[in-house]
């Protein structure tokens, strides 16, 4: 009948998407470029970040500790920028996975952005459903993923990204529950030095 017809074009539309999207990780992860440094404000580019995905997760808390100076570091603004897009998305994710069987506390995002002189660091906290117990750092590796709809990417590509950077990154569970996300850039940055 009808309503079956519609439910399964509906259904094929959706896979359709979810196959598309895997597609773009795909191509994105094997065809990554090369990137094209700059002088660029850090905490310019994580704030508007920060702005999408609470755009997009209106009904998670975002806590935000990103430092009001210019933070000037040598990087690709364009793949810096999906690397904290990546980060932001996956946690809410694990958060909307979490709230999903336990609606309390209400699901919260920490991000965290401090110039120091031995670097840039950045931390995303999430109260969601955690890492995996185990060998976190494998998490890293591509194809590695613990979603049913995850292509295992989305942190391989930003592990590489970081890597070229000239970056470290760490992953680890909170013990109150949750997940934490650090990023280190090990060079040397200006304050108020945006060019």
């Amino acid at each position: 009948d009808q309503d079956t017809f519609v439910r399964y074009i509906d259904t094929i539309a959706k896979h359709a998407g979810d196959i598309g999207k895997m597609v773009e990780e795909f191509v994105s992860f094997a065809r990554m470029p090369t990137p094209v440094f700059s002088n660029e404000d850090v905490a310019g580019i994580l704030k508007k970040a920060v702005f999408s995905a609470q755009v997009a997760n209106p009904g998670i808390d975002f806590d935000q500790h990103i430092c009001e100076q210019e933070l000037v570091m040598r990087c690709d603004e364009r793949q810096l920028t999906q690397v904290f897009t990546n980060l932001l998305k996956n946690a809410a994710e694990a958060v909307e996975a979490r709230l999903a069987q336990n609606p309390e506390p209400k699901g919260k995002i920490r991000v965290e952005l401090a110039g120091r002189t031995n670097g840039i660091h950045i931390t995303v906290e999430d109260n969601g459903t955690g890492f995996p117990t185990g060998d976190t750092q494998k998490l890293l590796e591509p194809y590695v993923t613990t979603r049913s709809k995850g292509t295992g990417l989305g942190l391989a590509i930003v592990k590489k990204i970081v890597e070229d950077h000239k970056g470290l990154i760490n992953l680890e569970n909170i013990s109150t529950g949750g997940a934490r996300v650090v990023l280190s850039f090990l060079q040397h940055c200006d304050i108020n030095a945006a060019t």
